[in-house]
């Protein structure tokens, strides 16, 4: 699994985030958390999914694309994690 340091943040994925009641500020607490790196299903934009906790506890989702520097990554947009996700993080923390 690839080893993320940073998001790359721009309007549009800030404005799915918004969407889902999240700002970039709360998405980047996963790194500095709990969280996991999983390919992402088929056929989706993004390879892989980070699933981490926010600073309050709350299980985030975040699918990721490539940038060209490795470790730099793109989310392609942001949501509270399904049970399904928050069951994944779960067994591996």
């Amino acid at each position: 699994m690839p080893d993320v340091a940073d998001l790359l943040f721009d309007d549009e994925n800030e404005n799915k985030m918004a969407a889902h009641g999240l700002t970039p500020r709360r998405v980047l607490q996963v790194l500095d958390n709990t969280h996991i790196v999983v390919p992402n299903r088929r056929r989706r934009r993004a390879s892989f999914l980070i699933v981490g906790r926010d600073n309050g506890g709350a299980s985030i989702s975040v699918p990721i694309e490539r940038t060209r520097d490795p470790l730099i990554w793109h989310p392609v947009t942001a949501w509270l994690s399904k049970d399904s996700e928050r069951q994944q993080l779960e067994r591996r923390e």
